[in-house]
């Protein structure tokens, strides 16, 4: 085993977390995670309807949090504990469909509300 081991589990486990926190942030606070659903230069305030992008962009952040989350999980347990087998396979191809629908339905919630 070499010390880069479980990186890639690491690093699924991490995004997870952060994304379920822009979750958290869009369902709870109010707020909008800038660095997770927003280009750098838009601006929060410029956004048509804040209750609107927030109700429709919890979802996504939703899924793809816990896809994320689920995917590194597992990579860890496969690398530390046992094979998986296949089921990682799986999950690789969830993560690519959930970034993916992530990707699309974000850019189109920035063009709706902010114009972007």
């Amino acid at each position: 085993m070499s010390g880069l081991d479980g990186i890639f589990g690491l690093i699924g486990v991490s995004c997870g977390i952060y994304c379920l926190y822009g979750y958290y942030m869009l369902r709870f606070k109010g707020e909008i995670v800038q660095s997770l659903f927003l280009p750098k230069d838009a601006n929060v305030k410029k956004c048509k309807d804040l209750n609107g992008y927030r109700s429709e962009a919890q979802a996504p952040a939703l899924v793809l949090g816990v896809i994320v989350l689920l995917y590194g999980a597992l990579d860890l347990y496969n690398t530390y504990v046992q094979a998986v087998g296949w089921m990682l396979a799986v999950m690789i191809v969830l993560v690519i469909a959930a970034v993916c629908f992530f990707a699309v339905r974000i850019k189109n919630l920035n063009k709706k509300y902010f114009g972007l």
